[in-house]
Parts: structure tokens; C-alpha cells; sequence
């Protein structure tokens, strides 16, 4: 399989073939860009019969249960004021889902999950909790296995600690009824085991653990429950430790592995715990995801991601419900979400790098059902040009990046926004970005740097940002701007620096590291205070957070926290944060803006009384971007 990635000569080529406009399109309203999706992460019930949606309703995202046919809402489901982070079905008649939640630990706050269950007719929603022992739990949103014979069993590993010296802060696994909110212990909290794993009958098989404040890896395994756990592998932190990813009903186990530089996927020797023979790669690109039934009694496919996200279906099914729809959809990225067993009904999403997408359900020989679009108020059509582009860092690595150009303009020293991706363990692919399109419908060319330590690439890519915050990771973004200079795309002396969470870090470390190179910043929800965000959630970019692990990463995080460095920043910085977000604490950013006003920094902050970090509400969407153009047009205008 061969992944195309443009040169900047191609996409100016591709641009300049495209038909001539003209002049400029009329610029869209602005809230046109901030409209919720009218449904957003859906997930199709083992029946096929209903949908689980995030719905937008009155401006705000609700959980809702609609039916398949389209025959409009079963029920509402009461998330209330928590973050929903993720939503599945365990049978037709009960769901779970997984909030956020903050608890208050030592004078302050701390980031904390639970899993909510609902009856799908909406009779009943109630937490899941361990109250027989008094546990009202840490983080409870780990679930191991669910059960596939009608039943409403789940495995679930949850920790009732926040302190790592009391044994509730190393996860337990329980069986628990979510019906009834019965919890059967399986397995005990273990000191240093920290992740648990099952296979599809619910044996718990394996547990990863850490040692020596968490610079040492170990693993305990067993063939099933009724057995004992022995150890067998004790790794440092930068090596790789070989895990089952699944382990199928005949008892084969693959893994993915990077030993080969890329992720692939190998079969996995559970005696002996080393990897076998490679059974499906993809040159230049790891493999992000092993597609399982429910039942894990075989492989489906495999996910990665080049340009955009792909699925290769192994599955004969699959393979051919995949090549019918796209048939339906020609020049348009199919994504199968979810099926039902036997692949007679499916539901499936039909994007554009360009343009907003639209879900949509399948069933056998009947017609194609559109249960709803990702922006209502610009449908389907394709707006922006996108296209990928390679560049290179000032030290010689070979870097990517996303761009994003106005429609209708020369592609010449056009005025420029550099937006890094949050994360920083993530990426950026052609695919719809309301910002980016907003942004390049206000005339600006928009370029998404794939920095070092941003994942999907291969392992030294991502491994080439260990230690790097601020540092080479920041040069990187510094880089793309030069790069759209030389090529004679983007004007140098009229850049702007946006970024949302790691990406709002990138935007408060320009401000102060090298104000010289942009004329602006904007952070959405950034993280200013290194130290105190380890703090706040102890998993954050991994690890767990201590001293040691973080001295091995970064010689020293407070010296790149931007907090510590307000009275050196040099341009204006919009600071945009919302006062419920429980992934990136408002303290982030109040603290450093108290910081920029002891100083006498120019900056404005936007505070978003209701607003949390995934922009589930339209009022604050549009709040957003409005207080962006605005502070643009003062600071670094298209026009």
C-alpha cells in the first residue's frame, strides 16, 4: 500500500488546475462554523434497531437514543453536568457511558472518572459504584470485557485512590451487574500493577505493572482465572514491553509492535511471551487499531492513518459491505462505525477533508437512512482546499503537515496561522477542521504542524519528541512557518500562533520563547503550568507522573512552563478558557493571565462561564471564534 503525501509544488499544482474562481467567495457567517453536529459518536445497538448519539439540542450536546429507521428519539439519557467522554451498549437494554468528574484531593482539585448506566427506554441511570465495600471510586471507567450472552456483565478495573501510598491507588477488577449495581471481586489491587487485561471470556490475563517510580516496566500473566499470576518480563521504560492486544476464542494472541520501526501487527507466543511471525503491516505507518468482534473470535481489520484515517477489512463481510458503500459515495471517505453481526445493518460515516460530513444507516435491501450531519448549516458542500505537504526541521527531520488554503486566492504571501494539534500524542490528517476552515474563509493560508512526538509516523517520530516540550517540538512549529515562507506561500511578518490544549502550551511558549517570529498568539484551554498539571491528573502524557519518570523526559518542566516566563512575552495573546473543563483546569490559564497582568503583557481573556473542554455547547463554539477574528483583525488582519 503506498502513501501519497504532496509535495508543496503538487499541491500548488493541484490548486492552480482546480477551475478558476473569479474573486474570493463571500465570507460565511461565523456561525455557520460553530454549529454542533446535529449527532456526534454514534453507536449502533447489537440489535441494529437504535442509535446512541451526542445530539445537539437547543445549542447544547444531550445523549439521546434515536431509532435506526429514523423514526426520531427513543429517550434522553441524564448525563447532567459531567464530561461524556465515550458511550457503548451492552446488550439492547442497557448502556454505559463514561464521565468526568473532578474530586477535590489535598486542598485542591484532581481529575477523576465513572461509568454511567442507563436502561435504553431511560427508566433508570444510575452510577456504578462499590458502596458494599465504600468505595465510591478514583477512576472507574476501565472496562475489560463485556459479557456476549445477553447478560449485563462487565469486567471493570477501577481505582478507589488518589494516594499512591494506599493500596486503592493500584486498580482491583470486579464483575459487576450493571442492572443491578452488583460488584463480585475477580482480582485484588496488586502494588504496582497499574493496567489489567481480559480476553473475550473474562479470564483477567494480564496485568502491567512499574516499578522504580515508573522508569521499570513488569508484566504478570495467567492462563485464566482460576490460575495464578507469575511474572514474565521486566523492561526499562524505554524498551518495549510485548502484551497480548487481543487474544482471540482459539486462543491465539497478536500484539502490536514497533520493533521494526512501525507498528505492526505479530502473532505473540503466550508461553513464551515473544512475538512470532508479522502478520499485517503498513510501510512508513503504524498501525493504530486490531478490529474485533465483540466476541474476539477473529480479526476483522486494522486501522492506520496516512493521510487520512483507513481501515483494511480482512473480513469478507466487512470487505464487501465496505466496497458497496463506497460505491454510494465515490471521491468521499467511508468509515464503517459499527455493525451488527451479520453485517445487515450498518452505520457509517461519509466525510471530506473540505467539507462538514453526514452519518448514515445501512440495512439490507433497504433505503439508505441519514440520521444526521456534522454542520447543518453548510451541509455537505466543500469549502477550503486541504492537502498534506512534507517539510523539513532546522536539525534535518523530516516533518508533515496539514494545509489549509482560502479558495479563490492566489496561494502567494498570504497572511498565515500556524496551528499545532493538542495532545501533543496525537496528529493531524486531511479531514474536516472547523477551525482551519473558519480560519481560511477569513483569507488566511492554515498550516497544522505534525511536530516530533506526534504518533501514527513510526517510533523514532514519536520517540524524537521525548523531552521536548518547548524545545525541539517548538522548533518544529517554528519550522512550518519558515517553510511556507520559502515556498512563497505564507507571509512571515503576518503570522499568528493558534493552538488548543498542548496546542495552547505551543501558542503561550511562542509568546515568550521567540516573539519575534509571530505577531500574535491564541491559546483555547492551554497548559501553562507544567508541574501542577502532572498534579492534577497523574496519567497526563503518560507515566505516572513522579519525579523520576519526569526527569528522564524533560531536564527540567518548570523551566518550560511558560507560567514561570510571563514577564518575557513579546506579543499580544488571547488567552480562551472555559470554566468547566475538567481535562485542562481553567487554573491553567487564570493563573498565567494573573501572571501576564503583574507583568503589564498585553492580553485578553475570554472566560467561558459554562464552558468545558470539547466545545459540546454552540454558544461558546461561536463565542470562540468570534473573540479569534476579532482579536485577529486587530493583530494580524488577512486583508
Amino acid at each position: 500500500m503506498r502513501t501519497l503525501i504532496m509535495t508543496t509544488a503538487a499541491v500548488l499544482g493541484i490548486i492552480a488546475a482546480q477551475p478558476a474562481l473569479a474573486e474570493r467567495p463571500a465570507e460565511r457567517p461565523v456561525a455557520d462554523f460553530a454549529r454542533l453536529p446535529a449527532i456526534a459518536d454514534p453507536g449502533l445497538s447489537p440489535s441494529g434497531k437504535f442509535v446512541v448519539v451526542k445530539a445537539s439540542i437547543t445549542g447544547a450536546q444531550a445523549l439521546v437514543i434515536i431509532k435506526a429507521d429514523g423514526g426520531g428519539i427513543q429517550s434522553r439519557l441524564p448525563v447532567g453536568d459531567a464530561d461524556l467522554l465515550g458511550v457503548r451498549w451492552i446488550n439492547d437494554d442497557w448502556l454505559i457511558a463514561t464521565v468526568g468528574a473532578e474530586v477535590p484531593v489535598q486542598g485542591g482539585m484532581a481529575k477523576a472518572t465513572r461509568l454511567l448506566a442507563f436502561k435504553a427506554d431511560g427508566s433508570d441511570a444510575h452510577f456504578l459504584l462499590d458502596k458494599r465495600n465504600g468505595n465510591v471510586g478514583f477512576n472507574m471507567s476501565d472496562v475489560l470485557w463485556v459479557a456476549q450472552d445477553g447478560t449485563p456483565r462487565i469486567l471493570l478495573s477501577y481505582q478507589t485512590s488518589y494516594y499512591l501510598n494506599e493500596e486503592g491507588f493500584w486498580p482491583q477488577v470486579a464483575m459487576v451487574d450493571v442492572a443491578t449495581n452488583a460488584f463480585s471481586k475477580i482480582v485484588w489491587s496488586r502494588e504496582g500493577v497499574i493496567d489489567w487485561y481480559a480476553d473475550g471470556q473474562g479470564n483477567v490475563r494480564l496485568g502491567i505493572g512499574i516499578e522504580k517510580s515508573g522508569l521499570r516496566t513488569r508484566a504478570l500473566y495467567r492462563a485464566s482465572n482460576k490460575d495464578n499470576f507469575s511474572e514474565f518480563a521486566n523492561v526499562r521504560q524505554d524498551e518495549e514491553l510485548i502484551v497480548p492486544d487481543a487474544i482471540l476464542a482459539d486462543g491465539t494472541a497478536v500484539s502490536l509492535s514497533a520493533k521494526d520501526g512501525t507498528a505492526a501487527i505479530y502473532k505473540l507466543d503466550l508461553k513464551t511471551m515473544t512475538l512470532g511471525d508479522k502478520l499485517y503491516s503498513v510501510p512508513g505507518h503504524d498501525i493504530t487499531s486490531i478490529h474485533l468482534p465483540e466476541n474476539f473470535d477473529h480479526i476483522l481489520g486494522y486501522g492506520y492513518a496516512d493521510t487520512a484515517q483507513r481501515v483494511v477489512w480482512l473480513d469478507p463481510g466487512r470487505k464487501q459491505l465496505q466496497a458497496k458503500l463506497n460505491a454510494n459515495f465515490p471521491g468521499k471517505q467511508v468509515r464503517i462505525v459499527d455493525t451488527t453481526a451479520d453485517n445487515r445493518v450498518a452505520l457509517f460515516e461519509v466525510t471530506a477533508s473540505a467539507a462538514p460530513g453526514a452519518h448514515y444507516i445501512y440495512e439490507d435491501g433497504q433505503p439508505m437512512t441519514r440520521l444526521g450531519l456534522e454542520n447543518p448549516a453548510l451541509g455537505t458542500r466543500a469549502l477550503h482546499p486541504v492537502k498534506t505537504v512534507n517539510y523539513t526541521a532546522r536539525d534535518g527531520m523530516q516533518l508533515n503537515g496539514v494545509l489549509t488554503l482560502p479558495a479563490g486566492v492566489e496561494a502567494r504571501n498570504l497572511p498565515v496561522i500556524i496551528m499545532p494539534h493538542g495532545g501533543p500524542a496525537a496528529r493531524d490528517l486531511e479531514s474536516w477542521d472547523w477551525w482551519s476552515q473558519f480560519l481560511a474563509d477569513r483569507g488566511y493560508a492554515v498550516f497544522q504542524p505534525n511536530f516530533r512526538g506526534s504518533t501514527g509516523f513510526g517510533r523514532a517520530y514519536q520517540n524524537a519528541g521525548n523531552g521536548e516540550w518547548g524545545l525541539k517540538m517548538q522548533d518544529d512549529v517554528d519550522d512550518a512557518l519558515a517553510f511556507l515562507g520559502k515556498e512563497g506561500i505564507g507571509d512571515v511578518k503576518r503570522a499568528c500562533v493558534v493552538g488548543g490544549s498542548y496546542g495552547g502550551y505551543v501558542a503561550m511558549r511562542a509568546a515568550e520563547r521567540n516573539p519575534e517570529t509571530y505577531r500574535c498568539a491564541v491559546s483555547f484551554a492551554g497548559v501553562s503550568d507544567l508541574p501542577e498539571m502532572i498534579r492534577y491528573n497523574k496519567n497526563f502524557i503518560g507515566g505516572l507522573g513522579t519525579a523520576e519518570y519526569w526527569r528522564s523526559r524533560a531536564e527540567d518542566i518548570a523551566d518550560v512552563s511558560p507560567i514561570n516566563h510571563a514577564n518575557r512575552t513579546g506579543i499580544p495573546i488571547l488567552v480562551v478558557h472555559g470554566k468547566k473543563d475538567r481535562r485542562v483546569p481553567f487554573s491553567q490559564s487564570k493563573n498565567y493571565v494573573d501572571r501576564l497582568k503583574k507583568a503589564g503583557k498585553v492580553h485578553e481573556f475570554f472566560i467561558q462561564p459554562e464552558g468545558d473542554h470539547f466545545f459540546s455547547r454552540e454558544e461558546d463554539r461561536l463565542s470562540f471564534l468570534t473573540q479569534m477574528e476579532a482579536f485577529l483583525d486587530k493583530h494580524n488582519p488577512a486583508n
